[in-house]
């Protein structure tokens, strides 16, 4: 049986970075049209980022990872696969900082019983698949301060900033790679 990628050979990855933006996901639900694949989107701030039931996500500027990318044409059998693996990315990425993540349903990631990640999939449904599906990821990375909100972040569970790029690119990099293999 032949496996279908969700990247089509004529496709390549697209990386696009803004220091400024409403939201990542908003973006690429409002442009998927015109990007492939595998397009995501970082930004240094969202005006408007957000979680699941439109609750908004709070994040100062160049202190976290914001980003999202694009998935076309998937099919429905393989949006619960395509959550795992993102789920699963990112809990081994903090895994490799020595930090004990927890996912907790629907769609965020704990340790020590406060929030460090969130995840926010939408799809817009076409006839035999999802046209698009966008999975917005925030991760808290070097923020300390979170006001009222029960949250962590990586540099206050190691005691010292972390290379946002750098996480992002290994993130990219396993995504990528992982996504692929679902038929």
């Amino acid at each position: 049986m032949r496996r279908r990628s969700v990247l089509r050979s004529n496709e390549k990855v697209k990386l696009i970075g803004v220091k400024r933006i409403d939201s990542t996901n908003m973006y690429l639900k409002n442009n998927y049209f015109k990007h492939s694949s595998f397009t995501f989107i970082r930004a240094d701030y969202q005006t408007e980022g957000r979680g699941q039931f439109d609750r908004k996500w709070y994040s100062l500027a160049n202190e976290n990872l914001l980003f999202s990318f694009l998935l076309r044409n998937v099919a429905f059998k393989n949006i619960m696969s395509i959550r795992k693996i993102v789920v699963d990315t990112i809990i081994k990425q903090l895994e490799k900082y020595r930090i004990k993540p927890v996912f907790k349903e629907p769609n965020d990631i704990y340790v020590n019983n406060k929030k460090i990640v969130g995840i926010l999939i939408e799809t817009k449904t076409a006839v035999k698949d999802f046209d698009y599906v966008v999975i917005g990821i925030g991760i808290n990375t070097n923020q300390v301060e979170f006001g009222d909100l029960v949250a962590t972040s990586i540099k206050l569970e190691l005691n010292h900033d972390v290379d946002i790029k750098e996480l992002y690119k290994e993130l990219v990099k396993e995504l990528i790679f992982k996504i692929q293999e679902v038929d």
